[in-house]
């Protein structure tokens, strides 16, 4: 496979698997793939549709205000301004899903992405961890802990979401392994908590 051609792979995979796209994954692997469960939408668009229209939002302001930065490695204050906006959309998020008393596995999983962004968010002030590792890691740890039945294929999404950040040259290997390594803890001790 020819550079031009990894490049490219490696940023559909980087859109596909970003941290909405595995939570997207997540919820319908812990759902055992109900999707007309009520809760399994309304994840979805929590987690899902969400995440996606502020990030629609951000690419707007972006190119109003002329910054060229890719959005899967941005600027340091465009990242934290993600990372600020992930982590009150995934607060208010985890409100909704406990004020409607959605079932405990939705308010781990909720639970699970504030936990993650809120980490990266601290850690970036000071080194720039892997917000898609930390997701897949997440994911991963979330489906497997709640023995889904996709646990095997989530296992392979860490492996995955690295192999095209780094291919993207927008992480060094600490920061996917540390991304990875702080998803699964936040899973589980968020499992921890809320179960």
């Amino acid at each position: 496979m020819g550079n031009n051609t990894k490049q490219r792979v490696a940023g559909g995979i980087s859109h596909l698997l970003s941290p909405a796209g595995v939570a997207m994954l997540a919820l319908l692997l812990i759902s055992g793939g109900r999707s007309e469960d009520m809760w399994v939408l309304l994840g979805l668009c929590l987690y899902v549709v969400v995440p996606l229209l502020v990030l629609l939002l951000l690419l707007w302001h972006q190119r109003c205000t002329g910054d060229t930065s890719d959005v899967y490695d941005p600027t340091p204050v465009r990242r934290q301004a993600m990372l600020n906006l992930g982590v009150v959309t995934y607060a208010l998020c985890l409100v909704v899903l406990s004020v409607l008393e959605a079932p405990p596995l939705y308010c781990w999983a909720g639970a699970t992405f504030l936990g993650g962004a809120a980490a990266v968010w601290g850690i970036n002030r000071f080194w720039k961890i892997s917000i898609h590792a930390t997701g897949a890691g997440g994911a991963a740890a979330l489906v497997t802990l709640a023995e889904a039945s996709g646990w095997p294929l989530a296992l392979g999404l860490p492996v995955v979401v690295g192999w095209a950040r780094w291919e993207r040259e927008a992480h060094t290997g600490a920061q996917l392994v540390a991304g990875t390594l702080l998803g699964a803890l936040v899973a589980w001790v968020c499992r921890e908590i809320v179960l």
